[in-house]
């Protein structure tokens, strides 16, 4: 075969495989968790993995005279034609549909003769010898949307077979055994030299993260900076190698175990059986305008689905607010009942005590329509960290989620959730979180471990000084979360000399902040969403 010019035509300009590259893309975007980039961070419009390496590789092949046998080396590369789909199969179909989709003949020479149909049974003595024939028959049967049901990414295994590559090589004039190989003799082809690949614009680091994959001089710039430690991120951590992925798994667990020692030191998520709590939920309270009763405020009062557990309010008339008692273990029809007998409904208040229907923007106090147009609610400023005793809106701790740990009768150690209303020594420990975070507040301000930053008006967040005072980054979490992260922000600046370890430990803290940011729920470091490994995906 004659090799390109530089001005010969590329396979992406003489034609593209879309519709598969679009359910392949599709297929990765929807893995959530299991992507190999998000664990770093989220970024909207991240480009897909697949995508970029199907544009990279559609760049560098040579469009031929023969469009057909373009097409199928390309697929090849991309482990997307037949062959290249089943080595991606990784689940077992299910032998019933395995059954429906073969030949009566097919049935007769591997199952049992009669069997039903919704529970097939091979033949004695060909289970073992059917299992593959069959499953691949079905397989090579179904729709390329159905396969890709049952298979992994290409990114999941290391690229066309020994068998593909011999064709791959016969049709290109080429030698490549590997992806980056066949780059780099393709680059050298058409350009003199490895192909460069650089993303100006680089965002979540997709580009040149795939680029450097296939051995491209990858290079990416952004103006966010998140956006340029997301890319270095995906560089020189998920793509840096099994020692990398230890250096970043110890330096995690080396911040995580720090903080543990000094929160358990502390005593603030104990109680007096020893018990660890996971979660603390609040509510916000506001007083009726009609009858001046406190009120909690929520769409419903379901607390845990699985263990039936519900919060019920007691009015207490001595001090004209609500005692907030929980319940699991109830029935489903107290579960439901809960669900309906939420306080909050429509952007409007219902208070259990007059049932009278107030809208929550008339509690607040706004006033909108042309340059009268104001915020009713005081403004917080930096230091406000709960909100003041005479402010419209209170934060009230009503839940906590307690871990009881033991040791059963064969040595083995066994745990239960369970869930109760705060008692005085919780109030306790609470006022003491707050006292705690009051003490270093400012220092790890200046310190940079807890943001200080003013929040900048805009069409959602202005909607925070609206509906709740808040003016500052930092009054979105709770006393109990700011001295968590602060305290993680501290351990993390240990290894400020040591980029890698850095980068890990700050892309663990920025996880956790996401996590706990306004939630109604917030996580205690002994929650697994406290601190959350980085996933790697070493190639």
């Amino acid at each position: 075969m004659t090799a390109p010019s530089s001005e010969a035509r590329s396979f992406i300009e003489a034609q593209f495989p879309v519709s598969k590259l679009s359910k392949e893309s599709y297929k990765e975007r929807s893995g959530k968790q299991s992507q190999t980039l998000t664990g770093l961070g989220k970024w909207w419009g991240r480009k897909p993995l697949v995508l970029v390496r199907a544009i990279i590789l559609g760049l560098l092949l040579p469009a031929t005279d023969d469009p057909k046998k373009d097409r199928e080396v390309f697929l090849q590369l991309m482990t997307m034609d037949p062959e290249g789909l089943w080595r991606r199969k990784s689940k077992s179909i299910p032998l019933r549909e395995v059954y429906a989709r073969l030949k009566p003949e097919e049935r007769a020479e591997w199952f049992q003769a009669g069997c039903d149909p919704a529970a097939p049974k091979y033949k004695k003595g060909k289970a073992r010898e059917a299992r593959e024939v069959v499953q691949q028959l079905a397989f090579s049967r179904m729709s390329y949307d159905e396969k890709l049901e049952w298979c992994d990414r290409p990114e999941h295994i290391d690229g066309p077979s020994e068998q593909a590559w011999q064709a791959i090589n016969a049709h290109l004039g080429t030698r490549g055994r590997s992806l980056p190989d066949l780059v780099r003799e393709l680059g050298e082809r058409r350009f003199g030299h490895v192909p460069r690949v650089g993303d100006a614009f680089c965002g979540g680091g997709s580009v040149p993260f795939e680029a450097a994959r296939l051995g491209c001089d990858a290079y990416g710039s952004d103006l966010n900076p998140v956006a340029a430690l997301l890319t270095w991120g995906a560089l020189n951590i998920i793509g840096g190698g099994p020692d990398i992925a230890e250096r970043v798994r110890k330096a995690q667990a080396e911040v995580y175990a720090a903080v543990d020692r000094q929160i358990t030191e502390w005593g603030i998520e104990h109680n007096e059986a020893g018990d660890r709590a996971d979660a603390y939920l609040y509510c916000t309270e506001t007083r009726c305008p009609e009858c001046g009763w406190m009120v909690p405020m929520a769409p419903s009062w379901v607390i845990g689905e699985k263990k039936y557990t519900i919060a019920t309010l007691v009015p207490n008339a001595q001090h004209e607010r609500f005692a907030i008692e929980i319940h699991q273990g109830v029935s489903k029809a107290e579960l439901d009942a809960a669900r309906r007998a939420g306080t909050t409904k429509d952007a409007r208040l219902h208070c259990p005590h007059c049932t009278s229907s107030t809208p929550i923007a008339a509690i607040r106090g706004d006033r909108r329509g042309g340059e009268d147009a104001k915020y009713g609610l005081r403004l917080w400023e930096n230091d406000d960290l709960v909100p003041r005793p005479d402010d419209m809106f209170q934060e009230r701790l009503y839940c906590i989620r307690y871990i009881h740990t033991w040791v059963d009768a064969d040595g083995k150690p066994q745990q239960e959730r369970y869930y109760i209303a705060p008692t005085e020594a919780d109030l306790v420990r609470e006022q003491r979180v707050l006292d705690l975070l009051r003490e270093r507040f400012f220092d790890w301000q200046v310190q940079g471990f807890l943001p200080s930053r003013r929040i900048e008006p805009g069409d959602e967040t202005t909607r925070l000084m609206r509906e709740r005072g808040w003016t500052h980054w930092h009054q979105l979490f709770t006393p109990r979360q700011l001295l968590a992260l602060g305290l993680m922000g501290k351990n993390v600046a240990r290894f400020y000399d040591q980029p890698i370890e850095a980068a890990a430990a700050m892309f663990g803290l920025s996880r956790s902040a996401d996590y706990n940011s306004l939630q109604l729920t917030s996580l205690s470091l002994a929650s697994p969403y406290r601190w959350r490994q980085i996933r790697t995906d070493i190639q």
